[in-house]
């Protein structure tokens, strides 16, 4: 007789806790953190109880993503609305600011090619992929040097215009402002309206 085959017989014959419910119930094991004996029963309850924890954990945990998310659409609407209500000339200039105020970001920065290029050399995909990640080293160096004030996460989105490749620098002197595993959604749309402001002055 081995573990596997008691638990198999169990999965197979769930009438013997029926039939023998007493015997059961009079079983100890111990508790999981103070030592103590209790039932099976009571273990069982135990073990339930931590279930449900981890699921409510788990579903504030999506609660506050649904939530900063519906933050985050809410401003970008606004600032949409804001940049349709502008005149021409200036609505990439709004976009741009409002992408700083609206959404706290220290810098904002848009530019055709040159420095921002180097800067972004470890980042061997950032001339056709939206992405973000901590800098850090020359490539911090190069991005502070550039932007006057400290960089130590960054976000880059970059826009095929008709009048050629634009890159959209987004950065943070909090090195977790900018992690490698967000989502590219919202730096996507982004540079879809900028791609379309730009071409539209064409």
């Amino acid at each position: 007789m081995t573990p596997e085959s008691v638990l198999q017989y169990l999965r197979t014959n769930p009438e013997f806790f029926e039939a023998h419910a007493a015997a059961i119930a009079q079983i100890t094991i111990p508790h999981p953190e103070q030592g103590r004996a209790i039932s099976i029963n009571e273990r069982q309850l135990l073990s339930l109880r931590e279930r449900c924890r981890k699921l409510e954990s788990q579903l504030a945990d999506w609660l506050d993503v649904g939530f900063a998310n519906d933050d985050r659409g809410d401003r970008m609407h606004r600032l949409v609305v804001d940049v349709l209500g502008a005149p021409q000339a200036e609505r990439v200039q709004i976009l741009l600011n409002g992408l700083r105020d609206s959404f706290g970001i220290p810098w904002v920065y848009l530019s055709s090619g040159g420095a921002e290029h180097t800067a972004l050399a470890q980042q061997p995909d950032a001339a056709t992929v939206p992405g973000c990640g901590p800098v850090a080293g020359q490539q911090a160096e190069r991005l502070t040097e550039l932007a006057g004030q400290p960089i130590a996460s960054l976000a880059w989105v970059p826009i095929e215009t008709t009048r050629g490749q634009r890159v959209l620098l987004l950065g943070s002197g909090d090195a977790a402002r900018f992690p490698a595993d967000a989502g590219p959604q919202y730096l996507q749309r982004v540079g879809e309206m900028l791609k379309a402001l730009l071409d539209g002055d064409t």
